[in-house]
């Protein structure tokens, strides 16, 4: 609530900081600004220099730093009451950083910072100005605390992957062999933007030979009778991503790409029914490895799937060297996909987890099947 100075998300990170040992925690990811201060500033993503920053303290006041052209958004969106703002080109905003841990007295404190984001001039700057600061990479903590959603976030997140899905399903029934794929990715824009879609993000396509180019974009080849082709593609929904990915054919279709899908309907099933509470993040990787096995598909992936939110990939990863558990209200995307003699099918639905199993949140009457071009 904007000015309150109150946030269920602070509070949990809170307990994180206490079993880290750490005395504040830095934001200066868009994503973790925006989880975190609940202001987004549109300007973080095209500028990386233009920092918007949050001050966690374990204690103390947390503080809110960001460039003055975007004191108003600020002032009329964040719970943080203490807000300073620097001039672009004139100040640097790691100053204005430097100075609230000093004000707070935590100088020669642990304090875990995203490494992974802040350039190494701005951190440079920063250690020159708090040498006795021992800074610690923290994304992962970050991600631990937004991977389980709030009601609020799963709503958000299964409107988006619903409407990103049905975007697909009437671009499909709009499009005829013969015309492009660059059509039908343009179809399929136009209607996530309809239903809803604040911004289209990623769109990859490839049909007949071109389906195994894992982010090849559409081009104007043409939709050819008896081929196959795969679609992966997401928007943003409020700041939220999608993520849906679905096979198809084209006319009268080789029987051999609907005996490859149905067998990767298989693996794609087991790999989700994996995703229950107390799993190992890596069960649906081993599950769909020796599912694929017993079916006689090959099996070359480096993960089977991700959690999704504020980012496309998020905690957790499902791959083979994750063995964090699972909990509830988890929401990630599963995904499957198969190379076959040259063709690449493939299928990504979003997943909350409950206590009564996984939940489909794409498509709630879940029927994975091929799409049809006619």
């Amino acid at each position: 609530m904007r000015n309150s100075g109150k946030s269920l998300r602070y509070e949990r990170l809170k307990l994180v900081m206490q079993r880290e040992k750490l005395d504040a925690m830095v934001a200066v990811s868009p994503e973790n600004v925006f989880y975190m201060a609940e202001t987004y500033i549109e300007t973080q993503k095209s500028l990386r220099s233009r920092l918007a920053i949050a001050l966690l303290p374990l204690e103390a006041e947390p503080v809110m730093i960001g460039c003055v052209i975007e004191e108003n958004t600020i002032e009329d969106e964040t719970w943080i009451r203490d807000k300073h703002y620097y001039f672009e080109f004139r100040e640097s905003p790691v100053r204005l950083l430097a100075d609230a841990i000093l004000e707070r007295g935590l100088q020669n404190s642990r304090i875990g910072i995203e490494l992974d984001y802040l350039s190494a001039l701005y951190f440079n700057e920063l250690k020159a100005y708090l040498p006795q600061t021992e800074f610690i990479p923290c994304v992962n903590l970050f991600e631990q605390v937004r991977a389980v959603k709030d009601a609020h976030e799963i709503e958000l997140l299964a409107k988006a992957a619903s409407c990103t899905r049905q975007a697909f399903e009437r671009a499909v029934a709009e499009t005829h062999i013969g015309e492009t794929e660059r059509t039908l990715g343009l179809r399929t824009s136009k209607h996530m933007l309809e239903l809803g879609c604040d911004k289209v993000d990623f769109l990859v396509m490839g049909t007949g030979k071109r389906s195994i180019l894992v982010h090849a974009l559409p081009d104007d080849s043409p939709l050819a009778d008896g081929e196959e082709g795969r679609i992966d593609f997401g928007g943003l929904f409020g700041n939220y991503n999608s993520d849906v990915a679905r096979t198809f054919v084209i006319g009268n279709a080789d029987v051999k790409h609907r005996d490859v899908f149905s067998r990767m309907v298989e693996v794609y099933r087991a790999a989700i029914d994996a995703c229950r509470i107390g799993n190992p993040a890596n069960s649906p990787y081993f599950v769909a490895k020796k599912k694929s096995e017993e079916l006689k598909l090959p099996f070359n992936r480096v993960h089977e799937g991700h959690g999704l939110g504020l980012a496309c990939h998020e905690h957790p990863i499902l791959s083979p060297d994750n063995h964090c558990l699972f909990e509830e209200d988890m929401v990630m995307c599963v995904e499957h996909a198969v190379h076959v003699d040259g063709y690449r099918y493939h299928i990504e639905d979003l997943i909350r987890i409950t206590p009564n199993g996984p939940v489909i949140l794409s498509e709630p009457d879940f029927n994975p099947r091929l799409l049809h071009i006619d």
